[in-house]
């Protein structure tokens, strides 16, 4: 289970990469970089097993609809709607599964990873 919740953090951690940087490779550098948030990511959050399962399908369905919506051939805007409308459903699933204080974590880890990506844009 746990390689499972690391690769589909990797997995949509690429997807914004790939997406915002236009290559579409890691290097190992970048390899170990989200190997480490992710563990990061499941240390912070203090997921029972239960949790765990939970999470694991919330991304899976998440990380389905990214990989349609990027090899769709929509306009940008369009795409950028269903992303933010597959987010929205992803965090209100979130919410369900997590307590308060690990949902107000999920919420900082989310604003981080958000101005990771655009620091990382703009370089």
């Amino acid at each position: 289970m746990k390689k499972i919740m690391v690769l589909s953090f990797l997995l949509m951690l690429s997807v914004f990469s790939f997406a915002q940087s236009g290559k579409g490779k890691f290097s190992e550098e970048e390899k170990k970089e989200l190997l480490a948030k992710m563990e990061e990511y499941r240390a912070r959050l203090n997921l029972s097993g239960e949790q765990e399962a939970k999470v694991e399908k919330i991304n899976e369905g998440f990380f389905k609809e990214l990989s349609a919506l990027k090899q769709s051939d929509e306009g940008k805007l369009a795409k950028y709607r269903k992303f933010k409308s597959a987010k929205s459903n992803k965090d209100k699933q979130m919410k369900e599964v997590l307590n308060a204080d690990q949902y107000k974590i999920y919420q900082q880890m989310q604003t981080d990873m958000k101005k990771e990506m655009k620091k990382k844009r703009k370089s």
